[in-house]
């Protein structure tokens, strides 16, 4: 029996982010030829917005060029918003009954366990003061992930696109006495929202000349990250 592996991004303009995944997909294809029984391995990418055609389509492309039986789906997604409870779920049931094969699709990557491990050892690069800064989900409960988190990483956690911000996090701790506030990105790549965080925090230095600011790095420059999904998607085939 052969696999092959559909990374799902949410699909950018920036051709950053893309770049990065089609490293990810070839650096995954070699750590699973290494470390998975399987003889014919595959990985591949799609995007769920802004391809050049749908998802379900790409999926039965990317498929039938493998020639394979079973399609494992892994999205690339770090909140379990609208795209992964269901955008994702209703393309890969169209691409089923085109496909006729099995298609499954993985937990999404913020819900591996891993993932929070990582952060464990980003946060003792950080100042005391700290906070987890993800973009944010207004689905209910589409933050919990980012909340336990945060309680243990033991920092604040602000989003992008909803409240609590940055700046009100960071000038939360500022009145409480920090003089030294890190950063931490829950974001999976970089890109036009990470530049304007970047200018975010350039802001803050210099409305607060007094107070150091320590800004991550995306997600994507943790060399654990292979490894993290390459797990996962064996453990799919156990």
């Amino acid at each position: 029996m052969s696999s092959a592996y559909l990374l799902v991004s949410h699909g950018s303009r920036d051709p950053r982010p893309q770049i990065a995944i089609n490293l990810l997909a070839q650096e995954l294809s070699l750590w699973l030829q290494q470390s998975s029984p399987l003889q014919n391995i595959h990985v591949g990418t799609a995007q769920l917005e802004l391809g050049d055609k749908p998802l379900h389509l790409q999926i039965v492309e990317f498929a039938r060029g493998c020639g394979v039986d079973k399609v494992v789906i892994y999205p690339l997604f770090l909140l379990p918003g609208v795209h992964v409870m269901e955008d994702i779920p209703a393309e890969v049931a169209i691409a089923r009954g085109e496909l006729g094969l099995e298609v499954v699709v993985t937990p999404f990557l913020g819900a591996c366990s891993e993932l929070a491990d990582m952060f464990v050892q980003h946060r003792l690069t950080m100042p005391d003061r700290a906070i987890l800064l993800a973009h944010g989900s207004r689905r209910e409960q589409g933050n919990d992930a980012v909340e336990k988190l945060a309680v243990r990483l033991d920092v604040g956690n602000a989003y992008w696109s909803i409240k609590p911000s940055l700046t009100d996090c960071a000038i939360d701790y500022i009145e409480s006495g920090a003089t030294e506030i890190g950063i931490l990105l829950y974001f999976l790549f970089a890109g036009g929202i990470t530049d304007a965080i970047g200018k975010s925090v350039e802001e803050l230095r210099r409305q607060f000349p007094h107070v150091k600011f320590s800004l991550g790095e995306s997600i994507w420059s943790s060399p654990e990250l292979v490894d993290t999904i390459g797990k996962m998607l064996i453990s799919i085939e156990d």
